[in-house]
């Protein structure tokens, strides 16, 4: 069992951090080792509510919608373009600088782990450790039929774009097209990539998770400091039905990452 010193509950913060392209909301609470946690795709950070209230007992926890989800805007000149992994990663950084968060261990679940490795990759210095949930390094680390529904949903929006539509549908076909993108398209986290994470990863999965296991075994063969664990009977979603159980193995990761400072 790991233990942990809990600490007196602080009061929650919350604003915007504005950049070039959107305007990104965050929200903290808490005290002691910074925390980022990133939902996936199409969420907010709203996935995290009881997560972030048990860690939080424990950890600055500080919760952000990415660029194009939740309460972050994206500005007029960006509405319309594609949502990428590495905007979303250099967005993360943004809101460490605001808040003075000179390293932070980064959790993700889906999408949020892409963006999670992809910040170690890219920022060594911002990152102390990684829990990547239920991520995957490449597109085809998807389960085929997984990957093959999200390319075809992804022409297809793509598609009715081009053609003369109502606002309000035209707005949704926009929308469908960047969160379907994000996934036919992102991450592009190569075996050089996944090499150049310096920060100790823990990657969580499932059996009868959409992202193939054996991709995941990949991905940890690539990353020079990481330890892949398959939580008993998960699928993609258990984490946010079983809090408990995934806090064991992310509390066990932070205790290991605060030893090692």
């Amino acid at each position: 069992m790991v233990k942990v010193n809990r600490k007196e509950a602080e009061p929650m913060k919350e604003g915007y951090v504005d950049n070039r392209f959107a305007s990104l909301y965050y929200k903290e609470m808490g005290q002691g080792m910074p925390l980022i946690m990133l939902h996936g795709n199409g969420e907010s950070h709203e996935i995290f509510a009881r997560l972030s209230e048990l860690m939080s007992r424990y950890y600055r926890v500080i919760l952000m919608d990415s660029r194009g989800h939740g309460s972050s805007l994206m500005k007029e000149e960006a509405a319309g373009g594609d949502l990428t992994i590495p905007d979303m990663a250099a967005d993360v950084v943004q809101v460490m600088e605001f808040l003075h968060v000179p390293r932070a261990v980064i959790l993700g679940f889906s999408d949020g782990a892409n963006v999670a490795l992809e910040t170690a990759s890219c920022y060594p210095g911002r990152v102390s450790a990684v829990v990547a949930v239920s991520g995957n390094a490449l597109p085809r680390g998807m389960s085929a039929a997984s990957l093959m529904e999200v390319k075809l949903k992804y022409a297809l929006w793509r598609g009715l774009e081009k053609v003369p539509l109502p606002r309000g549908v035209r707005e949704r076909a926009v929308k469908s097209r960047q969160l379907l993108g994000l996934m036919a398209r992102w991450p592009r986290l190569d075996k050089d990539k996944l090499s150049c994470i310096q920060a100790p990863v823990l990657i969580l999965t499932g059996r009868r998770d959409m992202i193939r296991p054996r991709h995941s075994l990949w991905m940890g063969e690539q990353i020079p400091d990481s330890k892949v664990v398959f939580v008993k009977g998960a699928d993609h979603f258990t984490l946010l039905k079983k809090e408990k159980a995934y806090g064991a193995h992310i509390m066990a990761c932070l205790l290991y990452t605060s030893d090692a400072a």
